[in-house]
């Protein structure tokens, strides 16, 4: 087949010409035998040749020597299936060749059409390369951001836990007991917010916990703090495989403290034994609901979340006021407490600790 030269065709294919001049994409038509017909402007400026240096010539030229088997076997595929167009290569994107050998990434889509009885394709043809850097630059900011991150996660981290080691030392020039105790439950909540950013700098995810994992290390550490066997009072957890973020992770991670904390403290005096059950379900309206419950021997019944003046009900109940979560507790058959609260952070969750009142037995 003869070299389609647009220009010299009068009317309507002319017009085509010069409207397919317009266009900043590459399009070019070849014949079954793989040689240029067509080479418009923007072929010309993607591929940096004039189109009288193209125009018969193999498709190959436009094409790295590595790729040519792949790309001929492509092009034999559609030419015998019974797609009209389809995009051409791995997520619509192939290698390019320009005038100076420089290789190209780019996008590209081949149709098919008979003119005269030939079977010609059609290929539109854009070059990406500076999406591509765009992409590898924003990539790149990505990672140094995410090392960035996990870097302030260990640092915190590790900040907390000297926290927690001073606050270790200190109880050990305290000769009050009572004292002691309040030390010692001051270690156990910056542990739990230490392992929310331990879990975090270990995680490829930076933005979400594993409340699963997160509640399995919370929990060996206080059966450890509080010396209570994993025989003697059985524990069992499901979270459903639910990951939160971290504005919710914390004031989540302290109330479990607490909670899990009163009922190895107080549940099962005089060494009986007992069971534990933490749940968090999704219910219906999308909201969580944290249930952990025990039965063991049930709070006194002179107190309640509302009246309670320890440090570790309070805490509770305040924190879950800041997040707008509902709170319930139950006392008839062991204790249950349920957090019903909304899967994002609430605005203005915070991560606060209170410290108001004196410091007495929960």
């Amino acid at each position: 087949m003869d070299v389609i030269a647009m220009n010299q065709i009068p009317t309507e294919s002319g017009l085509l010409s010069r409207i397919l001049d317009l266009a900043e994409d590459a399009v070019i038509t070849i014949g079954r035998d793989q040689r240029v017909l067509y080479f418009n402007a923007g072929a010309e400026h993607t591929f940096g040749y004039q189109r009288e240096e193209v125009l018969g010539r193999s498709i190959n030229i436009l094409i790295p020597s590595s790729f040519r088997r792949a790309h001929t076997a492509h092009v034999k595929v559609f030419e015998d299936s019974p797609e009209a167009s389809k995009r051409m290569g791995d997520r619509a994107e192939i290698v390019g060749l320009r005038r100076d050998g420089t290789e190209f990434p780019a996008e590209a889509s081949i149709s098919k059409a008979e003119q005269g009885g030939e079977l010609l394709h059609m290929v539109i043809l854009r070059d990406i390369t500076k999406r591509k850097d765009a992409e590898r630059k924003i990539e790149q900011s990505l990672r140094e951001k995410e090392a960035l991150l996990q870097e302030i996660h260990h640092r915190v981290k590790n900040n907390l836990q000297v926290v927690s080691s001073l606050l270790g030392l200190q109880s050990r020039q305290v000769a009050d007991e009572e004292i002691r105790r309040a030390f010692r439950e001051s270690q156990n909540r910056v542990h739990s917010m230490s392992l929310i950013h331990e879990q975090l700098y270990q995680s490829e995810d930076l933005s979400k916990i594993d409340c699963q994992e997160y509640a399995e290390q919370l929990v060996g550490h206080l059966f450890r703090s509080y010396g209570v066997s994993l025989s003697r009072v059985k524990l069992e957890m499901d979270f459903g495989g639910e990951r939160m973020p971290m504005a919710l992770a914390v004031p989540i991670g302290l109330i479990l403290n607490e909670l899990l904390s009163n009922c190895l403290k107080h549940a099962f005096p005089q060494g009986r034994n007992g069971e534990i059950t933490v749940r968090l379900d999704r219910q219906q309206d999308g909201r969580l609901c944290l249930r952990v419950s025990d039965n063991g021997v049930g709070l006194p019944k002179n107190v309640n979340l509302w009246n309670a003046r320890s440090l570790g009900l309070r805490l509770v109940r305040i924190l879950s006021e800041q997040m707008g979560a509902e709170l319930n507790m139950n006392s008839e058959s062991g204790t249950c407490m349920e957090l019903v609260f909304q899967g994002q952070a609430a605005a203005g969750a915070k991560e606060a600790a209170v410290s108001q009142g004196e410091t007495k037995k929960t």
